[in-house]
């Protein structure tokens, strides 16, 4: 499991967003957020770099905790 911190996230919407960037790549992804935190808890096969790189791509850059 990865866990992010993702300061611009702000929303419901910054949250729906994020989750469906990383589940069109990995359709099994658990995506957990926990928006009071701006929190993103990944559990996926994907590489970390690769998950940081949706994240961009999202707009929504994001640091590893």
């Amino acid at each position: 499991m990865y866990i992010f911190t993702v300061k611009s996230m702000t929303c419901g919407g910054c949250a729906n967003a994020i989750t469906r960037s990383i589940q069109a790549v990995d359709e099994f992804a658990m995506v957990k957020i926990q928006l009071p935190l701006k929190r993103v808890e990944v559990e996926t096969g994907l590489p970390r770099d690769e998950l940081l790189k949706l994240f961009d791509d999202a707009g929504y850059p994001a640091e590893p905790v």
